[in-house]
């Protein structure tokens, strides 16, 4: 394995409303990934207020440290946005205007028909010899600067703009800059339908902890969605998948369809994908999720091939007029009951002429629950042809956690039933209850 030069660096997120707990950071997150990717070996993440006398003090001690320092937010035209003045007192330099910066943006407010805000002259201020970034995605320009083993990089704060900045201006200057000939790279399965602890049992031997293997391995948890990871060092990406690749093959061999994606597909995608290929259309029938499978799937472009329907029949009185639930059948074994979701079933598929058709009532909570159903009892149905088959799940969590899993379980069963073409024997683990006929 070809040695990595060290190096290090900071993430640096900075504004009132994310320390404040406004808005959610995941710029870190995402950043400390892709600097991962590219050697970096990330020592710390800050979220800063917009203070300029503290940003300079914080800039300037990662500086002194050698780090190359991310920093995102502030640089917007407000009063409040202190970045690029912290970042010039902390280098020791001055502001400068970048006269071609200004002219673009002076030329794109034009072409909106607006007038040039007066002081956003700001957003096209630099370090003096800082390079000028360009950001095609908003207003403020960005800027790098290389010093020493470290430097700066300054980006928006907006995670839209921030990694289209990143992945067309920004990535490609530090790995020059840096001369990043040697790099990491990944590969990465994605599984449902097993809890982590029987995965590992499975492929721990396959996930070396890179002391005594060139491939680093690791085992990552995402609620019911466990992620299995390798990365290796190497000059060329072809180098690093074909060594890489082994561990893959068999990982998939001892898995088989609990891995359902590799790389960056989600579970939706994944059985969008399946659904469409093989011809397959879907229609739902929703009582506990509100809608949440339907939303699911119609978050992946294409999803109108394959998804006909989806009803969300809340209330008893709902599945009665619009699925024809019968009142005796609510009334004798409720509406959280295999007898109600395989009547709901039923009813979608033969309304809809669908190819697969999957019902759902539950206990979302906290309110709702008995010790003969407690808050979590889920029943589920999916019908393909002749073949319907339901399942008794128990989703731990809180309300909005039991709907997120329920509408994961769903599509896991669509996804298992495009792919053996009948209903699975168990979409989840948490499934408590199999009835299939």
């Amino acid at each position: 394995m070809p040695a990595m030069t060290s190096r290090r660096a900071a993430v640096l997120s900075i504004g009132n409303e994310v320390v404040q707990g406004f808005l959610l950071n995941t710029n870190s997150q995402w950043l400390a990934r892709e600097l991962g990717e590219l050697g970096f070996d990330v020592q710390y993440h800050l979220c800063l207020l917009d203070r300029e006398d503290d940003l300079v003090r914080r800039l300037k001690a990662a500086l002194d440290e050698g780090l190359f320092i991310v920093a995102t937010g502030g640089i917007g035209p407000t009063e409040d946005d202190r970045t690029r003045q912290a970042a010039a007192r902390a280098l020791g330099l001055e502001l400068e205007l970048d006269h071609e910066a200004l002219h673009a943006l002076q030329e794109r407010y034009s072409q909106l028909g607006r007038p040039f805000p007066r002081g956003s002259e700001i957003q096209c201020m630099a370090p003096k010899g800082a390079s000028t970034i360009r950001n095609a995605f908003g207003t403020a320009s960005c800027f790098y600067l290389r010093r020493g083993e470290g430097g700066l990089c300054v980006m928006p704060g907006v995670p839209r703009e921030m990694k289209g900045v990143w992945r067309e201006e920004m990535r490609k200057r530090i790995v020059e800059d840096f001369g990043l000939s040697v790099r990491f790279y990944s590969r990465e399965l994605k599984c449902f339908g097993l809890p982590e602890s029987e995965i590992d049992l499975k492929v721990k031997h396959l996930l070396p902890d890179g002391s005594k293997s060139s491939v680093e391995g690791s085992i990552l948890v995402d609620d019911a969605v466990i992620r299995l990871r390798w990365r290796m060092s190497a000059i060329r990406e072809s180098e690093a998948y074909a060594a890489m690749q082994p561990f893959v093959d068999q990982a998939r061999a001892l898995l088989g369809d609990v891995v359902f994606a590799e790389g960056d597909s989600t579970l939706e995608e994944a059985t969008v994908r399946l659904l469409i290929d093989n011809k397959l259309t879907v229609a739902l029938a929703e009582s506990c999720t509100g809608g949440m499978i339907a939303h699911l799937l119609t978050q992946v472009p294409g999803s109108s091939e394959t998804l006909i329907e989806s009803a969300v029949t809340y209330a008893n009185e709902a599945k009665e007029r619009r699925l024809g639930v019968r009142a005796e059948t609510l009334a004798r074994h409720g509406a959280v009951s295999e007898a109600c979701v395989r009547e709901m079933v039923e009813a979608v598929a033969a309304q809809s002429g669908a190819s697969l058709a999957l019902s759902v009532s539950g206990i979302a909570g906290p309110g709702g629950g008995s010790p003969g159903k407690p808050v979590g009892t889920i029943w589920m149905a999916l019908k393909m042809g002749a073949k319907t088959a339901a399942w008794q799940m128990r989703m731990p969590g809180e309300r909005e956690l039991v709907k997120w899993r329920t509408a994961r379980a769903a599509l896991n069963a669509l996804r298992l039933a495009a792919l053996h073409g009948r209903p699975p024997e168990r979409p989840t683990f948490h499934v408590t209850t199999v009835d299939a006929r």
